[in-house]
């Protein structure tokens, strides 16, 4: 059996793990192996792999709660963000102070009600360099990060909608914070 020591294939399983049980993980990494040493084309092309696999095995609710647990940890960002937000009288100034400390790497926007989180290009490292576009499925993770990120710099849970992605086709990634 081919090796599956990538980080984002562990990941996968463990989070398919946790969703839905050990035999769907189990079936998964047998099916859908990577390897730590894949170039930047058998990633993209694993990925989607990835996306018919989940879309042919799991409900969108199950592929939801896979995909978001599979998110990159925003880390020290998580804290800088909240510090802003509690040192910001409003949406104005909160995203006036992020937006002077990330972009053009990201931005955030408001209605006044809802923030707007978004990203100029994929920072995917299965995806970002691969010819081509993926599902939506793919792209939940990011769903995942902002939850984490915004969840805990504004200290209540938050809902987020992914509005478009640039490996879906879209002009940039955004995702929509209520």
């Amino acid at each position: 059996m081919p090796k599956a020591d990538n980080k984002h294939a562990i990941n996968l399983y463990e989070s398919i793990d946790r969703h839905i049980g050990h035999a769907a993980a189990e079936d998964f990494i047998e099916k859908l192996p990577l390897s730590k040493s894949a170039d930047y084309n058998r990633k993209f092309k694993w990925a989607n792999d990835v996306c018919a696999y989940l879309e042919s095995q799991f409900k969108e609710d199950e592929i939801r709660k896979i995909r978001m647990d599979c998110s990159c940890d925003p880390g020290n960002k998580a804290e800088n963000v909240k510090k802003m937000y509690e040192a910001s009288a409003d949406y104005n100034e909160f995203c006036e102070k992020f937006n002077k400390e990330y972009t053009p790497s990201n931005s955030l926007s408001h209605d006044g009600i809802v923030l707007y989180f978004s990203y100029p290009t994929c920072y995917c490292s299965c995806i970002k360099r691969g010819d081509g576009n993926v599902t939506k499925s793919w792209c939940i993770c990011t769903i995942g990060y902002t939850k984490r990120l915004f969840s805990y710099a504004l200290s209540r849970e938050i809902d987020v909608e992914l509005l478009e992605s640039v490996k879906t086709g879209g002009t940039k990634c955004l995702m929509k914070i209520t």
